[in-house]
């Protein structure tokens, strides 16, 4: 089983690194953990001085952050960076090229409006998903 599973380091979305943790230790799960740096490059001179470093940096310690958890088990997870603006779109595009058979998604992010409301990533990513969601809260 390919597992995909967006995280940005906050609390949900490392509760569904954790899920994919156990996955990978019960069921043999290959998982791949994946973090979206939120900018456009057409867009980065508009953009105040090490902005995309900043973005990119947030993005790499997420993911090292969640990699460290499999690293700490002996299991392989694979890590991929991305860079775009809508998060859910990329999340679903690499679902869909990878083939993966499931998504474990974090029910908000840090994003403020993503905690007032059901993250509108997992939202978007529930209604268009080409496989199985698993949502954490």
């Amino acid at each position: 089983m390919k597992v995909l599973v967006p995280t940005d380091g906050s609390e949900h979305s490392m509760k569904a690194v954790q899920q994919a943790l156990e996955l990978a230790e019960k069921q043999g799960a290959q998982v791949t953990l994946m973090s979206v740096a939120y900018y456009v490059a057409d867009y980065l001179e508009e953009m105040p001085p090490n902005i995309r470093e900043k973005l990119e940096d947030e993005a790499k310690g997420a993911l090292k952050k969640g990699k460290a958890l499999f690293e700490a088990k002996n299991l392989p997870v694979e890590t991929v960076l991305v860079s775009g603006l809508v998060p859910a779109n990329l999340i679903l595009q690499k679902a869909q090229e990878g083939k993966f058979d499931r998504i474990v998604i974090g029910s908000t992010g840090q994003n403020a409006l993503d905690k007032i409301v059901m993250g509108s990533t997992a939202t978007k990513v529930v209604a268009h998903a080409p496989c199985e969601v698993t949502v954490v809260r």
